[in-house]
């Protein structure tokens, strides 16, 4: 089955544009035909990934419902659009481009949702919330299927039907951390600098502990962020992932909303200590000791709490070295093919319904 990825439009170079990469990267090394459209915002960082052969980027200026139809008319020229037999939509915009697009007789549309697909609670006004609620809603009940990474989000969602778990997951790696600290390591932040995220939460726990960290990233919060980081914080843009971990100490994981957590895993697979939101998709999968769940798994709000937590792990080298091995052990279950194999299976099964 031919399938194809469409990612559009995208802010930034992290979670969903990396694992769109991953994806079709692992899906053509195990022989199945699949490609992808990725659309970037003018104002997106500088493309980091290599060419990759099946995927496409384009830029996508337009906002709104001009947007969708941008998106719709970059569908409509892309060559493997109408010879694909899934599409799979991984962001709203998308989502709404496909609800308004006709598909051929044997063609599937799969809306998979990474993240929650409308505002949350208090990011935009309560009238824009409900008209984006009621658009994306609609739309997702046009697929043929509708696909969630974890439980967490599959239950965030509460949509008519449930989605199918379809794991997210990343390349494999060799683990290059043991949980020790040496003159360069830093505490490491990633992700996009944009509310939920809440670069400032780690900021400031930072400044309250005395740990050096680093933020990796861009967003719409950077120029604050940067006027307001301590001298302990080091703000340092957008690097490869060869780059990421080099001198990783421990991971910070701040958001009040992820639905997987890419970053988070990466960093545990890398054997990187973690500490993240008890709201991460990934949180049950990577910590399951009850001992090291109450260390290193934090409601996403009080700085304090979060200084207490990165400067007792910071400090302490046992500490450190279990939860190495504790999170390493556990991510190396959440791979990037496993992902594609259960993609797979769903696409095999909405063919054969």
């Amino acid at each position: 089955m031919k399938t194809l990825l469409v990612a559009a439009p995208l802010e930034g170079r992290s979670g969903v544009y990396r694992s769109t990469y991953d994806l079709v990267a692992s899906a053509r090394s195990k022989g199945y035909d699949w490609s992808a459209l990725i659309g970037m915002r003018p104002s997106a960082p500088p493309r980091l990934a290599p060419e990759t052969p099946g995927i496409t980027e384009i830029t996508i200026g337009r906002h709104g419902f001009d947007g969708v139809k941008e998106i719709r008319g970059a569908l409509a020229e892309h060559p493997d659009f109408s010879r694909a037999d899934v599409i799979v939509t991984l962001i709203t915009q998308s989502d709404l481009a496909l609800s308004r697009t006709r598909l051929g007789v044997n063609q599937h549309w799969v809306a998979y949702l990474r993240g929650l697909p409308w505002p949350a609670r208090g990011e935009q006004s309560l009238p824009k919330s409900l008209v984006q609620w009621w658009v994306e809603r609609r739309a997702l009940s046009r697929a043929d299927d509708v696909w969630a990474t974890t439980d967490v989000l599959a239950d965030q969602v509460r949509l008519p039907r449930r989605p199918h778990i379809v794991p997210a997951g990343i390349p494999h790696t060799d683990r290059t951390h043991s949980g020790e600290l040496n003159s360069r390591s830093v505490a490491v932040w990633a992700g996009r600098l944009a509310v939920d995220k809440q670069p400032e939460l780690f900021a400031e726990a930072i400044r309250l502990s005395g740990v050096p960290g680093r933020v990796y990233g861009a967003g719409p919060l950077e120029a604050s962020l940067v006027a307001a980081a301590p001298t302990n914080l080091e703000i340092a843009g957008w690097v490869g992932p060869d780059d990421l971990w080099a001198e990783a100490g421990i991971f910070v994981g701040t958001s009040y909303r992820e639905a997987f957590g890419r970053s988070a895993v990466e960093a545990a697979l890398h054997g990187v200590p973690i500490v993240i939101g008890t709201t991460y998709g990934a949180a049950p999968l990577l910590v399951t000791d009850r001992e090291l769940r109450r260390e290193l798994v934090l409601e996403p709000s009080g700085a304090t709490r979060w200084a207490d937590a990165i400067g007792e792990l910071w400090a302490n080298d046992d500490l450190r070295r279990k939860a190495s091995d504790h999170v390493r052990k556990n991510a190396e279950s959440l791979t990037i093919g496993a992902s594609v194999d259960r993609a797979v299976q769903r696409s095999i099964a909405i063919a054969l319904a």
